[in-house]
């Protein structure tokens, strides 16, 4: 899979990543055209003027029971001097410039602080870890999945007797 842009700068950009994600591995053989497919995708927003946030959009697909669901991550404030440096090393020509940067915040990070470890960024910036950040929405995901599944699938005998979906899952 290779990402449309390396700094997606809108929600819509993240959700569109997640699903090429989706699509990719599908493409590859990597997970099943019936499996249930999660893709993660990170952006960076300017919620207010001077102050951007990242965070993750978070994607479930299920063919087979027909959800496609996404949620978002609690943002994440990113320093305003690294979007700028991103924004910055954007050529004007760059073809995705209205939905993203050339430059990913990462990059940045790595290349201006070289001791802080990229895959958790967050910890030395706000003081939680990307993974914390990641396993909320996880946990949000699939509650709200739980949530579809229980709406959209009858539930046998069966399942009721071992726990229901909520059961299946788990052993799963």
């Amino acid at each position: 899979y290779q990402r449309r842009v390396r700094e997606a700068v809108v929600s819509t950009q993240s959700t569109g990543g997640c699903r090429l994600r989706v699509q990719a591995a599908r493409a590859q053989k990597i997970v099943g055209e019936s499996d249930v497919a999660v893709a993660v995708e990170s952006f960076v927003n300017e919620i207010v003027p001077g102050t951007w946030v990242e965070q993750y959009c978070m994607l479930v697909s299920d063919v087979q029971h027909e959800i496609d669901l996404h949620v978002f991550s609690q943002p994440v404030n990113v320093p305003t001097d690294l979007t700028v440096r991103s924004k910055e090393a954007t050529p004007a020509e760059y073809a995705l410039r209205s939905s993203g940067y050339a430059k990913s915040i990462i990059e940045v990070i790595s290349e201006t602080f070289p001791d802080v470890n990229i895959k958790d960024w967050y910890t030395p910036f706000v003081g939680v870890s990307n993974r914390q950040v990641l396993g909320l929405v996880s946990q949000l995901l699939v509650a709200l999945y739980i949530q579809k599944l229980v709406n959209t699938t009858p539930t046998t005998k069966e399942e009721e007797d071992e726990g229901g979906i909520e059961g299946e899952l788990e052993r799963t």
